[in-house]
């Protein structure tokens, strides 16, 4: 059985467990790509997506059945991580929307779209009196577009080259990405709210039974700063 295997989702509750954690990790990658250039944003998925293995290792159950076992020290250790990864995202998404208020920024960019909107309608509609008109000035008209456009993506270029790597490298929140990440936040949260769930009602009949040897050989892969959470818990 593979990991996040919807397929046993309605078998056992570690399946449908395993179902909750797929579609979290989807949330995490997805914010991951979207956000890859956005500064802190990105690293936050990137670390969330880097240790998706404390899930793994939590719920990857006995060589006797693979269904129904539950690390208590691996998951509560995830659970402590991607606690603390989402409310950081919820802080940064807050000071994204503070920062692009305060500046001005969001309404300089909804400037900028009802702009492009106004010059897509006066283009379809120079596009629909050329059809009826002079077909020489459909064809000249055509080509002066082509080279203005040509003339911008040239002057983007440019301005690309002559822009500082780190510049480059992170950009700042706009308004339309503030709504993605709220979105995507929403997302993980639905679901870390229903993997809680399962979890704290298997914990209730089963107890919180560890692995010592699981627990072991995935401290040697956390980072610093979760083996020393791990140190605290026990």
């Amino acid at each position: 059985m593979g990991f996040f295997d919807k397929g046993h989702e309605k078998e056992s509750p570690i399946g449908n467990l395993r179902a909750h954690i797929g579609t979290f990790m989807y949330f995490v990658k997805v914010g991951k790509s979207k956000f890859k250039h956005k500064g802190r944003v990105g690293e936050i998925f990137a670390d969330m997506d880097n240790t998706q293995y404390l899930f793994q290792q939590a719920t990857s159950g006995t060589m006797y059945d693979m269904k129904k076992k539950l690390d208590y020290t691996l998951w509560d250790a995830a659970t402590h991580k991607y606690t603390e990864d989402i409310q950081q995202l919820k802080d940064e998404l807050l000071k994204a929307v503070d920062e692009g208020e305060e500046s001005g920024v969001f309404e300089e960019e909804k400037k900028e779209k009802e702009i492009e909107e106004k010059k897509k309608e006066e283009k379809e509609k120079k596009e629909e009196e050329e059809k009826t008109g002079d077909w020489k000035a459909h064809i000249k008209g055509q080509m002066a577009e082509a080279e203005e456009k040509a003339r911008r993506e040239a002057e983007e270029k440019e301005k690309e080259a002559e822009t500082p790597a780190a510049e480059a490298e992170y950009e700042s929140l706009t308004e339309e990405d503030c709504r993605e990440l709220w979105r995507i936040i929403q997302g993980l949260e639905r679901e870390y709210k229903e993997m809680n769930s399962i979890a704290d009602d298997w914990f209730s009949i089963h107890g919180k039974k560890t692995g010592c040897m699981a627990a072991l050989a995935a401290m040697t892969l956390l980072p610093l700063g979760v083996v020393y959470g791990l140190y605290q818990l026990l």
